[in-house]
């Protein structure tokens, strides 16, 4: 047997457990994508604290302080059952997105407030809340579409 073929059976077996684990970390961390993204339990009502929205390890509120209007600042709170690292927010009004703001932490990274300025006319279907969560060092995302 020449040297050749001899090395190429002493490496097959390594080449293989190695591809093996690598198609293991590959598809871990391809279903992990998945648990990024948040959840509104159903439809949401923030000026009435009826605003719950569900991720992996995570339940939050978010409630409106004020109806929505145009040139008038809304105050926005979102209360969490765990600690979040950061928590960033923006408004899409009629389509328009607002530019993102970071909420500020009230009291050990479960409570963050913000106060915003609408910029264009609300009516009660024309506006969607984007939510960015920072939990356990990755990024999770919702937009919820709100009634009100």
């Amino acid at each position: 047997m020449n040297k050749h073929k001899m090395i190429a059976i002493l490496i097959a077996p390594f080449l293989a457990l190695g591809g093996y684990i690598l198609a293991d970390i590959y598809s871990t961390n391809k279903d992990a994508d998945s648990d990024k993204k948040l959840f509104v339990t159903d439809v949401c009502r923030p000026v009435t604290d009826q605003c719950e929205i569900l991720g992996v390890g995570m339940e939050m509120h978010l409630k409106f302080e004020v109806t929505p209007r145009i040139q008038r600042l809304l105050p926005i709170r979102l209360s969490s059952k765990t600690s979040l690292d950061d928590v960033a927010i923006s408004l899409v009004i009629a389509g328009v997105e607002q530019a993102p703001m970071k909420m500020k932490n009230i009291d050990g990274k479960k409570n963050w407030d913000i106060d915003l300025m609408p910029f264009e006319v609300i009516s009660a279907d024309n506006l969607v809340v984007r939510l960015v969560v920072s939990y356990k060092a990755a990024l999770h995302l919702v937009e919820i579409p709100v009634v009100y």
